[in-house]
């Protein structure tokens, strides 16, 4: 053997998303409120981090309000079970770098993330009180705790997962089925 051979040993898991990398599919929901827009979604704009040029471009705008009723998202329902911690992950970057998007969790709560203009991926669980769940992630102002943050951004996304665990598995490809 000319190299280290390595095991990859973490639990089997499902990713719950229909579509992991096609966001303009009708399984992701474009929805706004407020002042904000429905996000635009582009896809197969710019090379992802698997090399191939399948991430989608999305155009993220909550108008300027600085209220919680103004929000530009994209989303997914998912049937979960309540009082299980579940995983969500995507990767992001930004067109230029610096870009706040927030993630909503299983709990309601939502969580906020800084894009750096490289690809990342970004990760946040939460323990479900209820069993349904808006898996959704843009732009949403005035959310105690995060307050406002730019109201618009220009973002690329790739390879989402919702999945039940603390923590998020290594990427599970979808194309029309969990």
């Amino acid at each position: 053997s000319t190299g280290a051979e390595a095991f990859l040993l973490e639990p089997q898991r499902t990713n719950l998303l229909q579509y992991s990398e096609l966001f303009s599919d009708a399984s992701w929901a474009k929805t706004s409120g407020g002042s904000g827009s429905a996000p635009i979604v582009t896809p197969n704009n710019v090379i992802s981090p698997d090399g191939t040029q399948n991430s989608s471009k999305i155009v993220f705008d909550s108008g300027g309000g600085t209220t919680a009723s103004d929000q530009s998202n994209i989303g997914a329902t998912l049937s979960i079970l309540s009082g299980t911690e579940y995983s969500f992950s995507v990767y992001l970057k930004g067109s230029i770098g610096g870009e706040e998007i927030v993630f909503r969790g299983t709990d309601g709560s939502y969580n906020k993330a800084t894009l750096t203009s490289e690809w990342k991926r970004y990760s946040f669980s939460s323990i479900s009180t209820s069993t349904s769940w808006n898996a959704i992630f843009g732009i949403r102002q005035g959310l105690g705790g995060i307050g406002t943050i730019n109201s618009n951004a220009t973002v690329y996304a790739y390879g989402a997962q919702a999945e039940q665990g603390s923590y998020a598995t290594s990427y599970i490809p979808t194309n029309g089925e969990a």
